[in-house]
């Protein structure tokens, strides 16, 4: 591993600890899955632990699945049992029986380009309510997919003529 990189099973350990002891903890996570919020890269977001109440619909969660595999999604829905339906922004199939066991921490704020972005701003609610409407997602990833899949065909029509 290079530049500061590491991998997070051999820190959970400590990213636990920190957490449970009411610390905070900021990574850079990786993927696509919460795009557009959330940028491989340039963004990262500061983890802390929830002790006075239970995840919230549309919280950040860092939990890991039982494959070990760790993952950062959005809190879709809490159902009648106690577990959650996740679901990164970027994505479409809801993940189901996620437990709270196996939460770490919950998104606290998000840094865009090291500038800070609240949780709690206009600006995050307005995306909330537009974003995480699964109809209005799977609709925008539909019509986005239609249109860059014309602009290729037309490109490939169009760039043979050159």
């Amino acid at each position: 591993m290079n530049n500061g990189e590491f991998y997070l099973a051999d820190a959970i350990d400590v990213i636990e600890e920190i957490l449970s002891g009411g610390g905070e903890f900021r990574m850079y996570p990786k993927g696509t899955s919460m795009l557009p919020l959330i940028v491989q890269g340039k963004d990262s977001v500061v983890l802390k632990r929830n002790f006075e109440c239970a995840a919230k619909k549309h919280d950040i969660a860092f939990y890991r699945r039982t494959n070990g595999q760790f993952v950062l999604h959005r809190v879709m829905k809490i159902c009648d049992d106690g577990t959650y339906v996740m679901c990164g922004d970027n994505q479409t199939e809801l993940e189901y029986g996620i437990k709270k066991e196996q939460i770490i921490g919950y998104v606290d704020r998000i840094y865009k380009e090291d500038k800070e972005h609240s949780l709690d701003s206009f600006g995050h609610r307005l995306y909330l309510f537009f974003w995480c409407f699964m109809p209005y997602r799977k609709t925008w990833r539909f019509v986005k997919g239609k249109f860059f899949g014309l602009k290729r065909r037309l490109k490939k029509l169009f760039g043979k003529n050159k």
